[in-house]
């Protein structure tokens, strides 16, 4: 039936049902991503408790996810530019379901982590290549801003159901559950998208700066770990200063390589920019403060208050549906203010909520912590679009994949950095007197993206 009959038959035209399957696809490969880490908060405890392991251990089992898929978001990006985003995308989402399996079976805490960072791996090749999947299947502007909605309304329905389905299928089935439902779900992504995905366009593509690459992952990790082991060790513990040490020389190197090299991975020319450089470092410190507190408030409630999965994860449910409203809804409804007006007042909203987190206590006082971490969500909410926005405003649009690429990289050393710091100060200091400590850094964190916007970011 040509397109005519189907018209008149009220069926859509085959293209449009094609593109729709191809941005469900797009949209369960991205749901995959993030519910992965956030339902994974809630599940931590009940793996800490099957395989014995340590916070230390808990605090790997995050970052070792976060810190490859920060590094790897750009390298990632140019390979798809090269292969084309659609075999990068299957290829990436074929190994995450694979991970994820093997997350299910791991028999120990060593298979799990190696298992965790393959994972991480195979998200960095996921979800730079959504975004231009999209852009091939609706070539029209005002359906492909409709497109990019539904696939940013994804991001938010995985940030609500992850508390409580985390919670559901750790006290119900086991942790290893929340690693299952990936496996099944990411089987259909993968049929839709080789069933209707449209190959994008491939292109030449700078150098991937392999070197630059391999130190910037060193960098990274190894700084990260001085930061978990110096909270179990000791921070004058010889393992802890040698990681320190090794961590501050590769990224020594990493500066230096990138300076030199004609086709850097981070091209420092781009902080020259006081705006872009203050929209990237408050990127770092919302992702810090915001992800990191859900990773400790997560582990404080199941470990120092004895609560459930389901109870942690209900407890979480608020922060979780007000992020999602400050994202989706509030920053819309306000943009009209601009970006500083966002970033200021959606900042000012956290750091009060988060502040309001102190009067918790004891279980008997969950419900200061429910609502003032409620109030921290969606402060995060209203403040988080609107980073991009500011980091994008003060670059030329040839470079806009550049540094957005830039600013997520960012974003997630954040997370991968919180979470190290929260969980070191929360093993050094004790579980209650942890908490109020990682409260006041996370206030810090919003302070400081308050006094940037303000310094830098133009009405």
């Amino acid at each position: 039936m040509g397109t005519v009959e189907q018209a008149r038959a009220g069926a859509p035209p085959k293209h449009a049902r094609g593109a729709a399957f191809a941005l469900f696809s797009v949209c369960l490969g991205y749901f995959m991503v993030l519910l992965d880490g956030s339902a994974l908060n809630i599940a931590l405890p009940s793996i800490q408790h099957d395989i014995h392991g340590s916070l230390a251990t808990l605090q790997w089992l995050v970052n070792i996810y976060t810190i490859p898929l920060a590094c790897l978001l750009l390298s990632s990006g140019v390979l798809a530019d090269r292969a084309g985003s659609r075999r990068v995308f299957m290829v990436a989402l074929t190994a995450f379901v694979l991970m994820s399996l093997a997350c299910a079976l791991s028999v120990n805490v060593g298979m799990l982590i190696v298992c965790r960072a393959l994972q991480g791996i195979s998200a960095a090749g996921v979800l730079p290549t959504t975004l231009a999947i999209i852009a091939r299947s609706y070539p029209d502007l005002a359906e492909r801003a409709k497109a990019i909605t539904a696939w940013g309304a994804t991001g938010g329905i995985a940030l609500v159901l992850g508390p409580i389905g985390g919670g559901w299928l750790t006290q119900s089935l086991g942790w290893r559950s929340i690693f299952l439902v990936n496996v099944p779900v990411g089987l259909l992504a993968l049929w839709l998208s080789f069933r209707y995905a449209k190959e994008t366009e491939r292109r030449d593509a700078a150098s991937y700066d392999l070197l630059g690459q391999v130190c910037a992952i060193a960098g990274l990790g190894l700084v990260v770990a001085a930061l978990i082991e110096g909270g179990a060790l000791g921070w004058g513990d010889p393992v802890t200063l040698a990681l320190g040490a090794a961590g501050v020389l590769a990224l020594a190197l990493f500066v230096y390589i990138e300076k030199k090299v004609a086709s850097p991975m981070l091209p420092f020319g781009m902080f020259r920019r006081p705006a872009f450089t203050a929209a990237v470092v408050s990127g770092f410190a919302f992702q810090f403060g915001t992800f990191g507190l859900q990773f400790i408030v997560a582990i404080f409630v199941e470990e120092a208050w004895g609560y459930s999965p389901v109870q942690a994860g209900f407890l979480l449910l608020p922060f979780a549906v007000l992020l999602t409203v400050g994202t989706s809804f509030l920053n819309r409804l306000w943009k009209a203010r601009g970006m500083r007006w966002l970033l200021i007042n959606g900042s000012c909203v956290a750091t009060l909520g988060t502040l309001a987190c102190l009067a918790a206590s004891t279980p008997s006082t969950w419900p200061a912590l429910t609502i003032g971490f409620a109030f921290t969500g969606l402060g995060a909410g209203i403040l988080a679009p609107s980073i991009n926005g500011a980091a994008l405003a003060e670059v030329d649009s040839q470079f806009a994949g550049l540094a957005s690429g830039v600013l997520n990289t960012f974003r997630q050393m954040g997370l991968a950095v919180g979470v190290a710091v929260l969980g070191a100060v929360l093993s050094t200091a004790g579980s209650s007197a942890g908490l109020r400590i990682d409260l006041v850094v996370g206030v810090v964190c919003f302070f400081t993206v308050i006094v940037l916007a303000a310094r830098y970011i133009r009405r």
